[in-house]
């Protein structure tokens, strides 16, 4: 996630309240690592652990993600049963070693406890602490605008298809909009195109009426519209994301595409790497073939970061 607020943190308890809003939901039987770079924190990664203790071999590597990042530090944190996690600690925390990035520590939830095994001082008890409900940093954090789902299946759920009768009366807009634009030159039907997609990324409020939707979902099929509309959705990217979205989930699964990928363009950008991802996958999932979702897709999971170095 983008986060502007400043923040101190102060201790595992006052990272283990972040990690849900740097992820942008709670993680459960997962494998957090949060990346240091010049002391400040770069880039939070999430994966599923493996079923099971004999399925180890399975838990991806993310030593790959924080190198491109160019980060120094890590910590782990791991959220799952006791034997199972604790593996999945050591074995990431041997992938960091041989990579030359600092383990700064490791981090086991379970049960919402958490245990800090490298900490033998007896601030780190062996029967562990409550995991914090509550805190200041994630007072600061919802205060700055994060939001924090309650699971994964929240943010899936944002990219739900829209009411039946909503995407029935866009189905038919479409029909029509297809017809209207025979009688158009290709010329003027792209600049038609593309200044609906100003007027709308410019406007307050998302398109109620089925004809700007299906203006808009049909316009990104045209890949200079899109590229256009991906550049200027790059100005408030966290902002335009909604709209993408709200225009994908009003279009059949073909015609989504489009603007499933710009709405993962934006996710990403603007460091809602969860979401981007079920963008993504979505848009892939009705067209394997389309390759700027899959080439977001392959850059997203490779960890580059979402904007350039600044020099």
């Amino acid at each position: 996630m983008t986060i502007q607020t400043k923040l101190a943190l102060n201790g595992p308890a006052d990272l283990i309240s972040a990690v849900p809003y740097l992820l942008g939901f709670e993680p459960e039987h997962s494998l957090v690592v949060v990346c240091l770079k010049d002391g400040q924190l770069a880039c939070t990664f999430r994966v599923d652990l493996p079923g099971s203790f004999d399925h180890l071999d399975r838990l991806p590597s993310l030593t790959a993600q924080a190198a491109v990042n160019d980060c120094e530090g890590a910590v782990l944190i791991a959220y799952g049963e006791t034997e199972l996690a604790t593996a999945c600690l050591d074995r990431a925390a041997l992938d960091f070693r041989d990579s030359q990035i600092k383990v700064i520590d490791t981090i086991r939830v379970t049960d919402g406890r958490f245990y800090n095994p490298n900490c033998a001082d007896s601030c780190c008890p062996t029967e562990g602490l409550p995991a914090p409900e509550h805190s200041a940093i994630g007072t600061a954090l919802a205060a700055s605008g994060v939001v924090r789902h309650p699971d994964r299946a929240a943010i899936t759920a944002l990219l739900c298809p829209a009411d039946p009768a909503r995407r029935a009366a866009v189905a038919t807009a479409v029909d029509e909009a297809v017809t209207a634009e025979a009688e158009l030159s290709w010329a003027d039907q792209r600049q038609i195109d593309l200044a609906a997609v100003d007027q709308w990324l410019s406007a307050a409020e998302l398109p109620n009426e089925a004809a700007d939707i299906a203006m808009l979902g049909l316009a990104l099929g045209d890949l200079d519209v899109r590229d256009h509309a991906l550049v200027a959705s790059d100005i408030d990217p966290s902002k335009n994301a909604d709209l993408w979205i709200w225009v994908a989930r009003h279009l059949e699964d073909d015609l989504a595409v489009p603007a499933l990928t710009a709405a993962g363009w934006c996710a990403y950008r603007s460091g809602n790497g969860v979401l981007a991802l079920e963008a993504f996958e979505q848009a892939l999932n009705a067209s394997p073939q389309y390759r700027l979702a899959l080439m977001l897709l392959q850059a997203l999971q490779a960890g580059i970061p979402r904007r350039p170095s600044q020099p």
